[in-house]
């Protein structure tokens, strides 16, 4: 087998056979990518648009660590994302992953977030 066909049949875009009479062969695709920047939730651990997630920050300011929303995502430090929904939230919590994500030294006041989230 020469070098050119060993490198058809392996990898992330191995051709498979089509379903084609003539025998041609097509690149397989799991899909598109998606366009612009993507984030990862600290929740659910699922990738998505940075458009589509909310990212928190902590506050400098604060005596004790506390967690401020940037709607506009341009506030300085370590951000963390996270899907808007209560879902991700009760997730992140129960594996303490904002925290972590902020690198902050211990437990986070989220008032301002399950605010943010409503009901």
């Amino acid at each position: 087998m020469n070098r050119q066909g060993r490198l058809t049949e392996s990898g992330p875009r191995a051709r498979t056979p089509s379903s084609s009479a003539s025998g041609a062969t097509s690149v397989t695709t799991s899909r598109p990518a998606p366009t612009g920047p993507v984030r990862t939730c600290v929740g659910c651990r699922g990738r998505d648009q940075r458009s589509a997630l909310l990212r928190v920050v902590l506050d400098p300011a604060a005596a004790q660590p506390r967690i401020v929303v940037d709607v506009r995502a341009c506030l300085p430090g370590r951000g963390a994302w996270i899907h808007p929904g209560a879902e991700c939230l009760e997730l992140a919590e129960r594996r303490r992953a904002i925290p972590r994500a902020l690198r902050a030294g211990g437990p986070v006041d989220l008032a301002e977030l399950r605010e943010h989230l409503g009901p």
